[in-house]
């Protein structure tokens, strides 16, 4: 989900003044202990996010079934958070960290840190820095390809060059870059197809609203918007609403997550589709790893040289939609 070596804001600044004081306390040890009682440390990126809520709750199950004891720091999308709330898992003693960051560049010094006390570092998608034990993550750049797929195989029989926006994740965003790339590579093979334009939404519901009014404005003839996330997918929905438009019959509408809001628009037709991932099945395979790694076993790994597991993508529409709302 979202951020890697953005521009460095006063808290970008603030936060890599804490990592430098820590530069000299890291040794890099690779060797990990189980401690008793177990305990796994999660800090993740925010969780007023559904997202982040199904990934924590995937670490805080699998911890259950294992007898680990659970410790949760939320960054609540803080830069600060994210290190302070780090190093304060550390300090309690746990067995093993998984990070999901808001920002990856802060992530080498706290890495270093628990690895000399001999803590394994399990990053939960976003984005990677320093020297990692595993990076779980979904295939972004194969999901992106997904959703050009879908939307072309669906407009197939709309005549005329067909415009598309499309919503980016905020700059330096890790994962955004291969959601868009894998869209748009698929998109350009098809002559008939236009990228109108590539916007900013910076994540969010309102940044989805701004980018697809925006883009109403200038090319009110749009044919499909492709959304990196689910909540600028929501946003678009209501521009498009706003416009007098709908998310699947006037302008296709594709988002990126399989976020809880998301679904219920896809059941009552306001929206074409999205691009599921699985965060509380990844956050599950983040303890089994740790599991590993605390007992020094060998971990496969999908990309060896990344140390990354993929985790596969697929297709929601109203075709399957009920078998993933919560009952």
């Amino acid at each position: 989900m979202i951020t890697q070596f953005s521009m460095f804001s006063k808290k970008s600044l603030l936060t890599l003044s804490l990592v430098a004081s820590l530069a000299a306390l890291t040794s890099g040890q690779t060797k990990f202990v189980k401690k008793s009682p177990i305990k796994i440390g999660y800090s993740v990126f925010d969780m007023q996010q559904p997202y982040w809520q199904a990934y924590t709750k995937g670490v805080q199950d699998a911890c259950k079934a294992a007898g680990y004891e659970f410790i949760l720091s939320d960054q609540k999308s803080n830069q600060q958070a994210e290190v302070s709330g780090s190093i304060d898992l550390i300090n309690q003693g746990i067995s093993a960290l998984i990070n999901s960051p808001i920002e990856p560049a802060a992530l080498p010094a706290v890495i270093d840190k628990a690895h000399q006390g001999n803590i394994p570092v399990i990053i939960g998608d976003v984005g990677v820095a320093g020297k990692y034990d595993a990076f779980v993550v979904s295939n972004n750049e194969e999901g992106g390809k997904l959703a050009a797929q879908y939307m072309i195989e669906h407009l197939k029989d709309k005549s005329g060059t067909k415009e598309v926006l499309v919503i980016e994740l905020h700059p330096g965003a890790a994962v955004g870059g291969p959601r868009t790339k894998g869209f748009v590579d698929e998109i350009k093979q098809h002559s008939d197809y236009k990228i109108v334009a590539s916007l900013n939404g910076n994540d969010t519901v309102q940044g989805g609203y701004q980018a697809t009014q925006n883009t109403l404005s200038a090319n009110p003839n749009l044919a499909g918007i492709y959304a990196t996330n689910d909540p600028e997918a929501e946003g678009a929905v209501q521009a498009l609403k706003a416009a007098g438009k709908n998310g699947v019959k006037d302008v296709f509408l594709v988002g990126f997550n399989g976020d809880p809001p998301a679904l219920e628009l896809i059941k009552k037709g306001e929206m074409a589709a999205t691009i599921r991932q699985d965060p509380y099945g990844q956050g599950q395979k983040c303890v089994e790893l740790a599991t590993k790694f605390m007992n020094n076993e060998t971990v496969e790994y999908s990309d060896p040289a990344t140390k990354s597991v993929f985790f596969p993508v697929k297709v929601i529409d109203k075709e399957n939609v009920d078998q993933f709302i919560q009952k």
